[in-house]
């Protein structure tokens, strides 16, 4: 009696390859690569050397004439000093007094300042008792997906 392991089958054909690869066609196969290989660089360097013999090379010419600029935007010469110069002009801008609209009777005035004035009057606030009803009363959060209300689920039964 021939005794087999559990969960084998017997007499099952092996689960492995049972033929080797034939090295005499995987020899060939990497010589004809080798040889395409070298082929494409014989060829490459032959169109290489007949193409710089056509034209001989100059030096390039430039895109543009000064009569001719592109459009703006055009490319900063000096992006430190010009981005140092914006700076100083914003800081300026929050440390003076100024106008904004002069005909409506809007000016500017620093922030230190501003926030100063702020301190000394305060925000506003409301009075003791007083409730807005569009802050105060509560509302449902919306959902993500903004479809259809989801349709309860029943849950299980006693019997």
């Amino acid at each position: 009696m021939s005794e087999t392991r559990p969960g084998t089958i017997p007499h099952s054909p092996p689960s492995h390859e049972t033929r080797d690869a034939d090295i005499r066609k995987l020899t060939w196969m990497g010589i004809a690569l080798v040889g395409l290989v070298i082929f494409g660089f014989i060829v490459t360097e032959g169109a290489f050397r007949y193409l710089v013999g056509q034209r001989p090379i100059k030096p390039p010419t430039a895109l543009f004439t000064r009569s001719q600029m592109p459009p703006p935007p055009l490319l900063q010469e000096h992006p430190g000093v010009e981005l140092s110069t914006y700076l100083q002009e914003q800081n300026h801008l929050l440390d003076s007094y100024g106008w904004v609209d002069r005909k409506a009777g809007i000016v500017r005035i620093p922030v230190a300042r501003a926030m100063d004035l702020l301190l000394q009057k305060g925000l506003p606030v409301r009075p003791p008792g007083q409730v807005t009803r569009a802050v105060s009363a509560p509302h449902e959060l919306p959902r993500g997906d903004f479809g259809p209300a989801p349709e309860p689920v029943p849950g299980p039964r006693m019997q």
